[in-house]
């Protein structure tokens, strides 16, 4: 009857350790999430202040897409509109310029 009682008290002690260690995994991915969300919180309000502070400026939309499109690798001038940039286009660049003036 003895040797059960250790048999089970070890038995029980496993399992403690076991689930000791899935709590602090648990917890150590908890306080990652944690740390990412507060990043993101933050950068998502940086992104939030310079778009608000774009609207202000109140650039076209038109101009907006342009550099966007620019931004994103495309043409944007006449010779090659929507075509993948490989590199700078003067044309480009140009136009570019001419819309911020």
């Amino acid at each position: 009857m003895d040797e059960e009682i250790l048999e089970e008290l070890a038995y029980f002690q496993e399992k403690i350790e076991e689930i000791s260690m899935k709590f602090k995994n648990l917890k150590d991915i908890t306080y990652k999430l944690y740390q990412e969300n507060e990043e993101l919180k933050t950068e998502n309000e940086e992104l939030k202040s310079i778009i608000l502070s774009g609207e202000e400026r109140e650039v076209p939309k038109s101009q907006n897409n342009l550099a966007r499109l620019h931004n994103e690798g495309f043409h944007i001038c006449h010779l090659s509109f929507g075509e993948k940039r490989k590199g700078e286009c003067l044309f480009c660049k140009k136009l570019l310029e001419e819309s911020q003036e």
